[in-house]
């Protein structure tokens, strides 16, 4: 999703545009086992600021994630929000080139003035990606002994044996929920 800002750029400190955003599936890669499906559609707003342009926005998409009880793949609805600092690379009026920003949360504004939303939205899309996710947030998972989807049903599993250990924790836990 890219963005000429050149006449942003030539504006006064505090000017801004605002602009829709619909990308497709494709402009966007993930990570190897995660995927956008369908398009994805948002908002984008930029300002000029003192050193470039701060770029703020959402985006609407759903991702293909990955059961984290059950290990079925379901579709995640997300609403994204995200805010970027844009720095440019070459002065918008002279086009001589401006030393470069040491800071590593900034994006670049090219040499021909554009602005590339693309790996900002993936950044702020996998930050939002739960760290464990769940198709349901009562997922039973699977069994531990055969693999079976709980969610199905029980299992024809037998209860495990009990480390010999922990057989006194259990006679405990037994005597106090008998009282």
């Amino acid at each position: 999703m890219i963005f000429n800002v050149a006449q942003l750029m030539k504006s006064p400190f505090g000017s801004g545009a605002a602009l829709e955003a619909d990308i497709q599936e494709e402009q966007v890669q993930l990570d190897n086992d995660l995927k956008v499906i369908g398009p994805i559609k948002g908002h984008v707003r930029m300002r000029r600021v003192n050193q470039g342009l701060l770029v703020d926005g959402w985006v609407d998409l759903t991702t293909e994630l990955e059961c984290a009880r059950c290990l079925k793949h379901f579709e995640q609805p997300m609403h994204v929000t995200f805010e970027e600092r844009f720095y440019p690379t070459v002065d918008v009026v002279t086009g001589t080139p401006l030393p470069p920003i040491d800071e590593d949360d900034v994006f670049p504004i090219d040499e021909h003035h554009q602005v590339d939303l693309t790996e900002a939205i993936r950044q702020a899309v996998l930050l939002a990606i739960p760290m464990v996710p769940l198709c349901k947030e009562d997922c039973a998972g699977l069994c531990a002994q055969c693999g079976h989807d709980l969610n199905l049903g029980p299992c024809d599993c037998q209860e495990p044996e009990v480390d010999t250990r922990l057989s006194v924790l259990k006679q405990l836990l037994q005597n106090e929920k008998s009282s």
